[in-house]
Parts: structure tokens; sequence; C-alpha cells
């Protein structure tokens, strides 16, 4: 894992503010914006993805991604098990796209549509386009997710057919042991010691997929290094409402 990256600062007085960060947080986009590094480590990739029982479903859209193995997969899970994340690596851009289901384009090699489970009528005729484009391209691949295992989803029978003829796995997120023994791991790397108080508050405020508790304690990090001290449970808190994770204060 790299070390947290240097922030560069933004006037003369960014120091000392940050130094009361307990008592004055800066604006939440502060530290964000001064992250550029961070903010590439924080784009959903593979090597980013902790994959806990979820090791084969991750070999499986790595070496789609790579142009080989099954040319349909269907990935299905809760919330925070990491399925957008794992179709964001696949297909970078997919979140930002604004197409709920993209239209296939001859050399165009992979695609990716999320949430299939909330199509319309109109979006499932055209993910059953989709895929039979992808069907007839020998060189195509189609990665979908969803909250619903593929025999309950409220969808044609045609789209459940050609989701059924590839490949499907259940994603599951890390349980609580093993999500905290890997953010000890990191956080260590880090030089940051978690408390018992950290864990806590982190498992009851914090949403439960990693790359949001890492990008907690990335900012954290920084918030402390810039401070002169220690990461406490207090700049946790504050890294959290700058990663956005946590409600305004009124």
């Amino acid at each position: 894992m790299k070390r947290s990256p240097e922030v560069s600062q933004c006037g003369g007085s960014f120091l000392s503010s940050v130094i009361s960060v307990e008592s004055k947080p800066l604006p939440p986009d502060q530290y964000l914006l001064d992250l550029p590094e961070l903010q590439e480590r924080d784009r959903p990739t593979f090597a980013n993805f902790m994959p806990g029982e979820n090791r084969e479903a991750l070999a499986v859209i790595e070496s789609m991604a790579a142009g080989e193995g099954p040319k349909f997969l269907y990935l299905y899970g809760p919330k925070g098990a990491g399925l957008s994340h794992l179709l964001e690596a696949f297909l970078p851009g997919t979140a930002e796209s604004g197409l709920r289901v993209p239209i296939y384009t001859a050399g165009e090699k992979l695609y990716a549509v999320d949430d299939i489970e909330t199509l319309d009528r109109g979006y499932a005729q055209q993910l059953l386009q989709l895929q039979n484009a992808v069907y007839a391209d020998a060189d195509a691949k189609l990665v979908c997710a969803g909250r619903l295992p593929p025999k309950e989803l409220p969808l044609p029978d045609g789209v459940k057919n050609r989701i059924l003829g590839g490949i499907c796995y259940a994603v599951v997120p890390l349980d609580e042991s093993d999500r905290f023994a890997e953010l000890s791991r990191q956080a260590q790397l880090r030089g940051i010691l978690m408390t018992p108080d950290m864990e806590q508050w982190m498992s009851r405020h914090l949403p439960r997929d990693m790359r949001s508790l890492t990008r907690v304690m990335d900012i954290a990090n920084q918030m402390a290094l810039h401070a002169t001290r220690r990461v406490t449970l207090s700049v946790i808190r504050e890294a959290a409402k700058a990663a956005g994770l946590l409600p305004a204060e009124k």
C-alpha cells in the first residue's frame, strides 16, 4: 500500500487552520481538492477491491476485462458488497456515462449495466438488444449487476435467459471481523493505531464498503500529518464529514 500522499499548501494560513481541526474543521471539499493522488487511489480498481469470499468472481471479471473468460457475467448482492466498484473497475466511466443501458458500437468490446432490477420496460428492451449484439460479437463482453438473484429479476424472460446463459455470482460483503482486520492492517501501514472506539464508531456510522472506510482513513491521516498529531476518533469523525459520509451539521 502506498504511503499517503502529501498535500500542497493553499495559502499561508493553511497549516495553522488544520492544527485546530477538532474545534474548527476546514470546509469539507478542501481536503479532497488538495489530494489529487488520494482521489486517484480512491478510483475503483480490481487492485483495491477487497475480495473476501468473492475471489472467484473477481478472477472472472478480471479475465473478462482482459478480453478472456465468459461472454456474459451477472453479479448480484446487497448494497455495500462492491458491485458498482467491480463494474467501474471493469469499465471505467460506467457510473458517469449517464446511460442506463449503453448502445452497442462495433469495435467496442466491453459493456456494463448496473442496477438492472430497476430497469423499466423500455430500458429492459434496450438491454436485450445489447445482449443479442454482444452475443453476436465474438470478442464482446457484458457484465451486469443487481440486487436480486437472476431468476427473481423483474425483467423479460429473454433478458433473464441471456443472463442465465452466462455466469452468475452472488457477491458477499466482507463480514465485520474481516472488514476491520483489513482496515487495521491498512491503518498500520499509515502509522495509525486503530482503537476499539474508532472501530465501533466507524461500524455504526459509516458505509460498510472498504473503499469508503479507507477513504476516511486516508483523509484522517492527512489531517493528522498536517496538524502534527496522531489520528484519534475526533479526527476520524472530521475525516468522515470531509468525505461526505456524514450529514452536515445544522
